[in-house]
């Protein structure tokens, strides 16, 4: 999955919760102390907001971050297996001296 196909994902999930919730991207934004169409480049998928603004957008909305972050794709458990033997396998070449 790629990184914007994430923001949008967040951003959709978001939407879904702020309708649910009733309120407007007005009211969203107040609430959370951001712009407006921050709310809207959010929900797009077009604007990636910090890990605090993200917070707040959960407490406003009332739901848990989980929620918004639902349908992300699961890692590549393989590849993640790969690359922690071929990391720990250079750290450990390096730990001896043995360079390539």
């Amino acid at each position: 999955m790629t990184d914007r196909q994430i923001l949008r994902l967040i951003g959709s999930n978001a939407k879904a919760a702020r309708l649910q919730a009733n309120i407007t991207q007005e009211c969203l934004a107040e609430l959370v102390g951001i712009h407006w169409q921050t709310i809207s480049y959010f929900e797009n998928g077009k604007f990636p907001v910090s890990i605090a603004v993200f917070i707040r957008i959960c407490q406003a909305l009332n739901t848990s971050p989980n929620r918004l972050v639902e349908g992300i794709a699961e890692p590549d458990l393989q590849r993640m297996v790969k690359i922690k033997k071929a990391l720990a396998r250079k750290r450990k070449r390096c730990a001896t001296g043995i360079m390539r």
